[in-house]
Order: C-alpha cells, then structure tokens, then sequence
C-alpha cells in the first residue's frame, strides 16, 4: 500500500496512484462508490442499496448493471494506481480498512494528536466539502450526501475542540490559534471557532487582533448565515475575568443566533432601474433551450444588483404591466419581452424603454449560432445593462445610484486624474448615504489602482494601505452579496499577504456574478496572485468565452495568469496584446522576458520607452525613498517561486525608472 492517500474526498475527489499523481477513473458515479462505502458501519453495504442509492431512477436490473459497470471501472483504476482497497461478492461490496487511506481519515488522525503542526497539516489537507461536486449524480444521494457533509463537519469540529476546551497561552497561543484557524476553514461562519481567537487574543492582550476577529465574525456569518454574533461573543469585550477561558458550548451553524431580516444597504431606500419581464410563449413543452436561456439572462441581470426586476408572471396575465408610457422615474423603467418563435425555432428578446416606448433593441437568438447558451444570455444581459447604466452617467442625475455609475465609469478609465473625479463623486456619496456598500468598494479599488497601475504617481486619497482592508470591509459587512465589493475584498486580502482568505474572496465574487466577464477576469486574475493558477485559467477561458468585444486591459490580466502559470511565452504573447504602459504591465513584461532567457529584448524594451519614462516620473512622489519597497508593492504574486521570478523584472524596472541609463 503506498504511503500516498489512495482516495481524496475532500473538493474534487481522485483515485490517486501511489507516486501521488492522479489516476482517472471514467464516472463519478464509480468514485461516489468509494465514497460512501467510507462513510458506512464496516465500509460495506449490500449491492442493492448502492444500485438504489446511485441509480435510484432506473429499474433494479438496469440499475445493477450499472452498478456493475462502475466496479470495473474502479477495479480498472485501482490496478493502474497499484491499490487493492475495493473488495465485491456477489452480495456485498467493501472496502478493506487496513488498506483504505484518505485525505479525511487523515485528518481525523491529525486532529487526535491536537498539535499546533497537525493543525496546519489538517489545514492543507482540507479542500473542501466531503464530495464536492457531486451533488447532482441521483437525488437519493444527493439527500445521503446533505446529511453526510454534516456529519463530517460536525465530526471535525469536536475533534478539534476536545484540544481547545482550554485556551493557554503558553506557547504563546500557536496551539489554540492553529486549531482555531483550522475550523475557519472547515467552515469560515463557525462562531465558536471566531469566538476561541478573540478570547486568545484577549488573554494575549492583543485587543485590536480582536476586534478584527470580531469584524471577520460579523462579515463571514452576515455572507453564509444572514446571521448576527451572539451577545456571548459582544460580550467577551466587557469580560475583564481571566480565570476562565474555557471554549463555549460547541454548537451547529444553524444555532449562532437570529436571522436578520432587513438587509438594506442604505440610510433610505436607494431607487434602481426597473425591468419588467414578460414571457409569451415559453410554456409550451419542448421549449427547454429558450426557457433556460430566459433564467439566465434573469439570473445575470440579477447578479449586478443593479436593477429592480419585475416578474410579469407574479402579477398573472391581466395584472402583468401595461406597455404604456410611464413618467417620472428618473432611473428608468423598462420591459424586457420574450418571445419563442415557432416557425424558426429562435427566441425574441426585445428591450423597450417605457419612458418613451423606443425599442432598445430587439433581438432574434439563434442559439445554433452560439456556443452554448451562457454566452448568448450573457451577451443580452451586457447589453441590457450597458444601455442603462449608461443613460445614468449623465452628471446631470444625481440620484443615489446615477452617482455611483458616474463613479464606476471613471474607475474603468484607469488613470490618476479620472480616480481624482471619481473619489470626490464617493466622497458625496458617502455623505448622503453612509450605508451605500459600494461606495467603500470603490474608495478601496482607487487605493488598490495607486499601488498597482501606477504606483508612481501622488496620491488622491487620504486613506492609504492600512485603510484599504477596512474600507474593503465594510463594503462586505454592508452587503456581502455585491460582487465588485467581494472582488475588492479579494485584492484588499492580497496586498494584506492573506492568500487563502483573498481565494476564498474571489471564489464568491465568480459565483455571484458568472455571467458578467468584466467580473469573471478580474476574479481570474486575483486568483492568480493568490496562487490557484489552475482555477484562474479555466475561469479567464470562461470570462473570453463570454465577451462580445475584449478591453486590451484584459490581455494585461491574461498575461499575469501566464506568468503565475510560469508560461513566459505565453504572458509576453498576451501583455504586448495589451492596453499600453502601466507599472504593472510593463514589469510582467520585462520580467516574463528575463525568465524566458531574453534579457536584451528586456532592456531594449525598456530603452524603447524612455520618453515614458519622463512622463510616469513627472508625478513621482518626492518622499520615495526605499525602492526596495517599491518592488514589494507592485509584486502580487503570492507562491515564493514566481514571487522571486517577477521581482528579477521588478529589479530591472527599478534601476530603469530611479537608476537611469543604468540597465
């Protein structure tokens, strides 16, 4: 039996080989065998309980015979990886528990010992829910899998807390705080797990550590629970008792306090565009395509949160809204129709103004001609929302959320003087609306933009780094469910050295909004920095897929995933496709051309660009004292190894913009 894990069944599972590389195994149904067999009394169970577990909608012959198929194929994968661990009869099916190995019973053998290292290992083993991902294989697993992930989650929480029941600091706190950190990332919205670092960080005399710990315990629980912390956890600030430092009853997600019911992220109500939609002819049977590609353009629009959406259906057919004019809305109101055409087989999507009755436009989706229907919905949800917001970038409308658009279309602009306007615009929005969540995450952004794109220029905010994840914070607590405020968070977490939790960020960011690719490629590109290359690239191919016309700024980002990827051939490729010269542009350029062997090209480049180099020095704050730690502030990347590869770029821009002809 090799010493690697034969089976991961924490995030994506993988039957692995014995020198750790993965082995494929053809259906996850096969792999969802092995799964549930190691969660069972005796890791065994009878045929027909798996046939019916995993083939629940097939008749038991067909089922057994799938359940057949898929033991071949896990028998198939094991010989290759040079396991035996699955163990058949004609009656039951097991696995050997002398041989079984996986990342969770790993885990739990971790998590016996208690100690500060076996608290870190048990952190980089867990990647995720037990099973993730398979979710949708039969309904009847589905419900086992719901119940199971809590089971596992419950049983990682006890074993953790058996070693915090106490807290001591007399290793100074590592021991409570490694497994503290831990549980955090089993599940970031656990409240006793938040409330064991705020009482370590109290015995240590560390308030403000604290009170951060708190700010994250409101964040996480508000974003998964629509929950508020317990009074108990407030109240650890007005207990001065250090006799007792005992851990709090564990209790279940589900128990850490009241629902919140109001979530309104503004002093008043903050009024937004109207869209009714209205759908003809998308009931009838063997509509599938165009129902789908409805629930996505809806689903997109929602993700902006950028709209009040209406669903004509809601009011029944002769309550639906009138297609008459409507005056006085200064935000706009709107009908969005759909229509499936019989004779053609295509889907009408029409956008109509009902301020003045002018069809926006009017669209017939031929989905034959597009590759699949996320990009078709996403390009109507562009377009819908370009229109808009668009209309409300005039200054003459100073409404709540009028001023906000102003102030995101100069965040786009990227350069200094744009972000000067757009910080006055926040400014007076915060003013007026104090609890507007945007706001803080596009003050947080200019901060971000000065350090990245052009950190060489004075500053035109008097917030600097060490409000940035403040500001970034707050944008979350106000509303957790904005994607541009969980994006900021994301880069806030970067430039705070916090990788995981700036992944985790950016994870949230994508799936809330899937089908906006603006949002898609900065969410890739933060993930590069944070080091998940993998993910970064299959979510930029996402955002590629989607965009109907590609800002040259893009390719800047597609190239900072390449060198995250260490493609240096490929990031030079994407940067010289870029939108120009930025700090940041300019550095992954020269440093993709050091690390491919082409240093002379690298210096030519940088000579070609002399004149620039009077232009980004003309703004260059006088009090600019210690390069080098100008080279750490405009280095994202946070694996050591391309850390260490970007900044031999960072070196060489360095000596050409402070050195002069030194290079």
């Amino acid at each position: 039996m090799a010493d690697a894990y034969c089976f991961a069944c924490l995030g994506r599972p993988l039957l692995l080989s014995k020198n750790g590389e993965p082995v494929a195994v053809k259906t996850r149904k096969a792999l969802a065998i092995m799964g549930y067999l190691s969660r069972v009394n005796s890791m065994s169970s009878p045929r027909e309980k798996l046939a019916d577990l995993l083939w629940s909608g097939a008749e038991r012959p067909k089922a057994m015979q799938s359940l057949r198929q898929a033991l071949r194929q896990l028998k198939t994968a094991e010989e290759e990886a040079e396991v035996d661990v699955l163990q058949s009869s004609s009656g039951d099916v097991r696995l050997d528990p002398e041989s079984f190995s996986s990342d969770l019973t790993a885990i739990m053998r971790l998590l016996d010992r208690g100690h500060t290292e076996d608290f870190q290992g048990a952190k980089d083993l867990w990647r995720g829910d037990f099973l993730a991902g398979f979710d949708d294989i039969d309904t009847e697993f589905s419900d086992w899998l719901q119940v199971e992930r809590e089971r596992v989650r419950s049983e990682v929480a006890s074993a953790t807390f058996r070693h915090l029941n106490q807290i001591s600091t007399t290793d100074g706190g590592l021991n409570a705080e490694a497994g503290a950190r831990f549980l955090l990332k089993v599940d970031p919205a656990l409240e006793a797990a938040h409330r064991a670092l705020i009482r370590l960080y109290l015995k240590l005399g560390q308030r403000e550590r604290a009170e951060q710990q708190l700010k994250a315990c409101e964040r996480e629980m508000k974003l998964h629970l629509d929950a508020t912390p317990d009074q108990e956890t407030l109240d650890l600030f007005e207990d001065n008792d250090e006799k007792d430092w005992q851990v709090s009853e564990f209790r279940r997600p589900g128990e850490v306090g009241p629902i919140l019911t109001n979530l309104s992220n503004s002093d008043t109500i903050v009024r937004l565009p109207e869209i009714s939609v209205i759908s003809a002819s998308l009931a009838k049977t063997g509509l599938n395509d165009a129902i789908y590609l409805r629930e996505e353009i809806v689903s997109g629009l929602s993700s902006f949160r950028s709209f009040d959406l209406f669903e004509a259906e809601y009011f029944g057919e002769k309550n639906a809204p009138s297609p008459t004019l409507v005056e006085g809305h200064d935000l706009g109101s709107y009908f969005l129709r759909f229509r499936h055409d019989d004779r053609s087989g295509k889907v009408v999507v029409q956008f109509e103004d009902r301020g003045n009755g002018q069809i926006v436009f009017n669209e017939i989706v031929d989905l034959s001609q597009w590759n699949g229907i996320l990009p078709a919905a996403s390009h109507i949800v562009s377009r819908v929302h370009s229109f808009t917001t668009e209309r409300l970038r005039n200054p003459s409308n100073t409404s709540v959320f009028a001023r906000w658009c102003q102030a995101e279309a100069l965040l786009w602009d990227f350069t200094p003087q744009s972000d000067e306007k757009a910080m006055r615009l926040l400014n007076e929005l915060e003013r007026s609306n104090r609890n507007f969540s945007r706001t803080y995450a596009g003050k947080a952004s200019i901060i971000m933009k000065q350090a990245l794109h052009f950190p060489l220029h004075d500053k035109t905010t008097s917030e600097g780094m060490h409000d940035l994840l403040n500001l970034a914070e707050q944008a979350i607590v106000l509303d957790p469910w904005q994607a541009v405020n969980q994006r900021v968070y994301g880069w806030a977490l970067i430039l705070s050295n916090k990788p995981e939790e700036a992944r985790r960020a950016f994870q949230n960011a994508g799936r809330l909004s899937a089908s906006d690719p603006s949002n898609l490629m900065s969410v890739a590109e933060g993930l590069a920095f944070s080091g998940d290359v993998d993910e970064a690239r299959l979510t930029a191919e996402k955002a590629f897929n989607l965009f109907a016309f590609i800002p040259r700024v893009f390719y800047e980002y597609l190239a900072n995933i390449y060198f995250a990827a260490e493609d240096y051939e490929g990031a030079i490729e994407q940067i010289e496709r870029g939108s120009g010269v930025s700090i940041g542009g300019l550095t992954t350029r020269v440093a993709a051309l050091v690390c491919a062997d082409r240093h002379e090209e690298a210096v030519q480049i940088l000579r070609r660009f002399g004149d620039h180099r009077q232009s980004l020095m003309k703004n260059s704050p006088g009090d600019l004292q210690d390069l080098e730690d100008w080279r750490r502030r405009v280095n994202f990347f946070q694996n050591k190894k391309v850390r260490a590869n970007f900044d031999r770029g960072a070196e060489l821009v360095q000596k050409f913009l402070f050195g002069g002809d030194s290079i």
